[in-house]
């Protein structure tokens, strides 16, 4: 068998969602992975598979530019409520290579934050966005059936590949500064190395019998943010008036002594901000070269202004 080189299809491509256009500093690998159940017998043990869902993933690991900030941080994320859908919208993803090959999802959500890391020495986006992607529409609100063509994606070859959006311009990686509203010593914080910022967000699927995973919602844990950094600025006295190792009973809520966290680069941007944040986990070190400060966590809690629930974080 000759083969045939114009098979060989490869090249970098561009991700397309709502409004924004995605630019990776690594590979897309877009991941197809069926859910296959086994099916036993007492007899012969398992003899088949069968399929029982379909959900696929698309990682994207960002090249370091501030930008869509309204896609990466969608509103059911920052200011979560439980209960809620985040599949409430349907909004294709596209996936162009340079050489018009491409693939369109049907129905597309950010189910997974990019964690961040804040530095002049640290590229921005310490790990991947990841898109869920499940059964789309086949019009209005009305689901396609998991049998039908192109129910969750299509593929197609020849597509005209255009490019306006990169802009170099939007390259982030500049010095951090942290602070705590009026604490003491935390008013201008400095990390020894970048601010990291990690998220976890509670997605959890809803399945119908027969059409598998038709949305997400959000748990009860919601979005639950979480910054660490060796500070500078607090001294051991400072840092012991914000910390519960000591004096404080337990049973007490993390939220007797929080304030926001915002995390500014240096000219203004961006700005990342984790709502009523306590810490969590400290320490010191003693040696030669370490500071004295350990790194400290940061970790998120619900705030309420009159009963209703405030945002989890906001970045701009």
């Amino acid at each position: 068998m000759a083969l045939d080189k114009s098979l060989l299809s490869r090249g970098p491509a561009l991700v397309t969602y709502g409004d924004g256009t995605f630019y990776t500093n690594a590979d897309i690998l877009s991941r197809f992975g069926p859910v296959w159940n086994p099916v036993n017998t007492s007899m012969y043990g398992q003899v088949d598979k069968v399929l029982a869902d379909r959900i696929y993933k698309v990682p994207l690991r960002l090249w370091g530019a501030w930008e869509n900030l309204s896609v990466l941080f969608p509103g059911y994320a920052m200011a979560p409520q439980v209960g809620a859908s985040i599949f409430g919208t349907t909004t294709p993803l596209v996936i162009l290579a340079r050489n018009g090959d491409q693939i369109t999802y049907a129905n597309a959500q950010i189910t997974k934050l990019a964690n961040l890391f804040l530095g002049a020495d640290s590229d921005l986006f310490a790990a991947d966005v990841e898109f869920t992607c499940i059964l789309g529409n086949s019009s209005g609100t009305t689901m396609f059936n998991p049998e039908d063509a192109n129910a969750y994606y299509t593929t197609a070859t020849g597509q005209t590949y255009a490019d306006s959006a990169f802009a170099k311009t939007n390259f982030k990686r500049v010095r951090f500064t942290g602070a705590r509203s009026a604490v003491a010593g935390y008013t201008s914080a400095i990390p020894q190395r970048e601010f990291q910022v990690s998220w976890e967000l509670d997605a959890r699927p809803l399945t119908c019998d027969g059409f598998g995973t038709v949305d997400f919602t959000i748990g009860q844990n919601v979005l639950q943010g979480a910054c660490k950094c060796i500070p500078i600025q607090p001294t051991m006295a400072e840092l012991e008036a914000q910390v519960a190792a000591q004096g404080v009973p337990l049973g007490a809520l993390m939220s007797a002594n929080v304030a926001d966290l915002t995390l500014t680069g240096n000219g203004g941007s961006p700005v990342i901000t984790l709502k009523s944040a306590g810490i969590a986990e400290h320490g010191y070190a003693f040696g030669i070269e370490p500071l004295r400060q350990g790194e400290i966590t940061w970790t998120t809690t619900r705030g309420f202004t009159a009963g209703v629930p405030d945002a989890v974080a906001s970045a701009a």
